[in-house]
């Protein structure tokens, strides 16, 4: 961003197009006016086309609209006809078929080309682009790579909605509610209390009992409650108090950073620096949190024994104990019924003297059996549940210690029994949220930098992706007026058919230009369809994307500097006198002095051959009076342009060099230097006349003699 553009910004309504409701709106939006600006002109297009009432398309605008007064200059200072503009934005759409974030696509809009009186800006680009050109060397073809740059989106921010409804706040202190209803009422209950009563009845029902004062710890508490005491609200980790919000933030874009940092680790090993601010041991730490966060936003199952072992627990409860009393039940039935009642002599004596009931001798031997399958049953029952010593000695007040047959569970010892077990697993994953969300809150923001650089990457690499899947060069800049090349391919027809005819050609002062022709002026004249337009066409992307700071599609290409870019294309007819009027009005400025390149296909097609001759006559004429100014014209009437201007003018000639054995033409669609190229129609009549018999064949024969007159 360029701070010192922001800095005369001094308010939304500068920018075109932004009103006091819409200003409003991007305030409330982004937090601030800074925010929104800052926005603006980084072209964070996403979120600005998140604002009610902002459109993508308006959104581009803002940015573009920032974008030029920060850099001093804008699209419509180089691209000076709406051809030329159509032309870009083909280009543009092309290349953007290479983004593979919808940030990337969002963000090509705003490379746009660069008056060559800013030759800083279009060196930034070209540094910028040329970095990334050897990351695609290496990574383009990369299918894992690509596909992880296919993952990157726009961080998503933590749900509106998210409320942890298993804890509250509860303090008498009215400062420290405050604070705390500050900063956590969002997502979770804060409540004040007046009296010990007051705070029990709440506190008892949550599991986690959050206080930042001790005002009510110095009483008894009840059996189970356990309130948390952290220090002063304003400055406690919110980690700590609400471990589900930094979880949760993780959790929504846990596809998202889990790519970010691999194509980190890609990057490094192939031998490219990239994201100092994290080691590559802090990388694989955050990736072994990230592997514990589940979709949910909860730690995932089955990496914590201790949770796992509560959680299976609580599960199995109801039906391990239900069975576990079936069976015991059965053993205890078993025993009685093969049970049988031996007395000692003493025994003996005491029931004969009166000293002893024979039912007493009964209870003692019940008790016996009793209290044998009592400990057998909680010792099964911590077997199999998997208990720890203090769940052990909770079992003891589920069963009774009175004989009672069939053997059952006290229920609301049960009962008690289980809210004490899920509070256990409730305190228990409280405290892995804990300790996971302290370990990734310190990555939060190395993660939002991280992806933003990673879609910021994205643009860079698409670009350079672009350039590798079309073989593009670096042109090299040259001081004086002049475009030459060799080996150019036409984008748009190598996206279409593949493999096209390279075409190698030069207009002013290039090293590819021949000797004493270095004309900055020419006309080219040419077969039809032998590529005349097609080269027209080339010439126009070569100097947009050079002037962008980008690659050309040329193995080897020269430019020199153009401040105004005039592209006519070919007319559909002849214009009425109003649209004739608006044309020649664009030639205008061929007066000013300043450096400009004209490319015109067909002028003549808007007024009569005769006047169009003239009119293009005079246009060349003037278009040469500056040294600084280049023109090539596609025309039909380059030997009557010539008659009618005085002066020197180049004409160069794309010929057709006859007919292959299939009667096709053949053309030689790299121009021919100073040369008006054969007329096309002697070779079709030539084609009409080889192919035909008989009369036929005689009118073309009649037709063919015209030519050698």
């Amino acid at each position: 961003m360029n701070m010192a553009a922001f800095q005369q910004l001094s308010g939304l309504r500068e920018l075109n197009g932004i009103g006091e409701r819409v200003a409003g709106r991007l305030v409330e939006h982004f937090g601030s006016e800074d925010a929104a600006l800052q926005a603006i002109l980084e072209g964070d297009i996403a979120s600005l086309s998140e604002v009610n009432g902002v459109s993508h398309t308006f959104a581009l605008s803002l940015a573009r609209d920032a974008r030029g007064r920060a850099e001093g200059c804008a699209i419509s200072d180089f691209l000076k006809t709406k051809e030329a503009l159509d032309l870009y934005s083909r280009l543009l759409e092309l290349i953007k078929t290479f983004a593979h974030t919808s940030h990337a696509r969002d963000r090509m809009d705003l490379f746009y080309p660069f008056p060559a009186s800013r030759m800083d800006l279009i060196e930034e680009r070209r540094a910028f682009v040329a970095d990334y050109l050897k990351i695609a060397d290496v990574l383009s073809a990369d299918k894992e790579f690509i596909a992880l740059l296919l993952r990157v989106k726009k961080l998503k921010p933590v749900p509106g909605n998210l409320r942890a409804r298993d804890r509250i706040i509860l303090s008498g202190d009215r400062k420290i509610l405050d604070a705390a209803r500050e900063r956590f009422q969002a997502f979770l209950t804060v409540q004040a209390v007046e009296s010990f009563s007051e705070f029990v009845d709440l506190a008892r029902g949550y599991s986690s009992v959050i206080v930042f004062d001790d005002n009510f710890l110095s009483f008894d508490l009840p059996e189970g409650l356990e309130p948390e005491l952290f220090q002063d609200p304003s400055k406690a980790e919110f980690w700590q108090i609400l471990p589900e919000v930094e979880l949760a933030f993780f959790a929504r874009n846990l596809d998202c950073v889990l790519a970010c940092l691999n194509i980190v680790s890609t990057l490094r090993i192939a031998g490219f620096s990239f994201f100092e601010d994290l080691s590559d041991a802090e990388l694989e730490d955050l990736k072994t949190a990230l592997l514990k966060v589940g979709e949910d936003g909860k730690p995932v199952e089955g990496l914590d024994p201790e949770l796992d072992r509560l959680e299976t627990a609580l599960k199995n409860l109801d039906p391990i104990l239900t069975s576990t009393l079936n069976e015991a039940n059965q053993r205890m039935n078993r025993t009685l019924e093969a049970s049988s009642l031996t007395l000692s002599g003493q025994e003996l004596i005491k029931l004969v003297s009166g000293g002893m009931e024979i039912k007493d001798l009964l209870a003692k031997e019940l008790q016996r059996v009793y209290t044998g399958e009592i400990e057998a049953l909680k010792e099964e029952l911590s077997e199999k549940l998997d208990f720890q010593k203090q769940e052990k000695l909770m079992l003891d007040s589920l069963f009774s210690d009175e004989i009672s047959y069939p053997l059952r569970a006290e229920q609301a010892q049960l009962q008690l029994f289980r809210q004490k077990l899920s509070m256990s697993l409730e305190k228990t994953r409280l405290s892995r949220k804990r300790e996971l969300a302290k370990t990734l809150s310190v990555f939060r923001q190395p993660v939002e930098k991280l992806v933003k650089e990673i879609l910021d990457f994205d643009l860079g690499f698409s670009i350079a992706c672009f350039a590798s899947q079309f073989r593009l060069k670096m042109p090299v800049i040259v001081p004086e007026a002049g475009i030459g090349f060799e080996a150019g391919e036409n984008l748009f027809l190598k996206a279409r058919y593949g493999e096209i005819d390279p075409v190698s050609y030069s207009v002013g002062k290039t090293s590819f230009s021949p000797v004493d022709m270095e004309n900055r002026v020419v006309l080219l004249s040419g077969v039809n369809s032998g590529g005349k337009t097609s080269l027209l066409e080339l010439l126009a992307q070569c100097v947009v994307l050079g002037h962008m700071g980008f690659p050309v599609p040329a193995m080897k290409l020269e430019l020199g500097p153009v401040e105004e870019f005039y592209y006519f294309g070919k007319s559909k007819g002849t214009l009425d006198a109003g649209a004739f009027e608006t044309t020649l009005k664009q030639f205008s400025v061929l007066s000013e002095a300043s450096g400009k390149l004209v490319l015109a296909d067909e002028l003549e097609s808007i007024t009569e051959p005769g006047a169009s001759a003239r009119i293009i006559a005079g246009i060349l004429e003037y278009l040469a009076r500056s040294e600084e100014s280049l023109g090539i014209f596609v025309s039909h009437l380059s030997e009557l342009i010539l008659e009618n201007t005085e002066t020197e003018i180049r004409v160069d000639g794309i010929e057709a060099e006859g007919l292959d054995s299939s009667l096709e033409l053949i053309v030689n669609r790299n121009p021919i230097y100073n040369r008006v190229a054969r007329s096309t129609p002697e070779l079709i009549v030539e084609r009409l006349l080889r192919k035909t018999t008989g009369k036929e064949q005689e009118f073309y024969a009649h037709l063919k003699n015209k030519f050698k007159n």
